[in-house]
């Protein structure tokens, strides 16, 4: 009896270790909130903001380009970017799936992006765009990778 008593008392302890399965749909919210400040960021040409919504390891896949690995490499793309005259970028999220972990998501989006060509003369294209998000260690969610492309008629930078 006394072994059956023990197993059953390591049984609850292991039970009550487990950590909580996430609440989705706070993480979602969270995920929804981080993408609608990054978008904001992006907006007002705030490169230090901008860049802190990508993890140190991401990477970033632009159109036509080879890819774009680590901070320090993003930070250069996005301040050449940003210094382009008349130069923006907007999102809008689409659709975000989180994994049952509450670990990682994936979001599909639709963006337009103006750029000057050779001459000055400014274009928009209208693309679409897949964005990995992981939740760090500090409870944030960043983005690891992030991937667009244009929607035909031409390819956002």
């Amino acid at each position: 009896m006394p072994t059956r008593i023990l197993c059953c008392l390591v049984a609850l302890t292991l039970l009550a270790c487990r950590p909580a399965a996430p609440d989705l749909e706070v993480e979602r919210r969270a995920i929804l909130a981080a993408d609608s400040a990054w978008v904001a960021a992006a907006g007002r040409r705030d490169l230090e903001l901008t860049l802190s919504y990508w993890t140190d390891d991401a990477t970033i896949l632009p159109p036509d380009m080879p890819a774009i690995k680590g901070k320090a490499a993003i930070r250069e793309y996005v301040t050449a970017a940003f210094a382009m005259p008349g130069f923006s970028i907007s999102w809008k999220s689409d659709e975000l799936s989180l994994a049952g972990s509450g670990e990682l998501a994936y979001q599909l989006a639709t963006n337009q992006v103006t750029v000057p060509d050779s001459t000055g003369a400014l274009h928009t294209t209208t693309g679409k765009a897949v964005v990995v998000w992981r939740k760090e260690s500090d409870g944030a969610w960043r983005v690891v990778v992030d991937i667009w492309n244009g929607s035909g008629g031409g390819q956002a930078p």
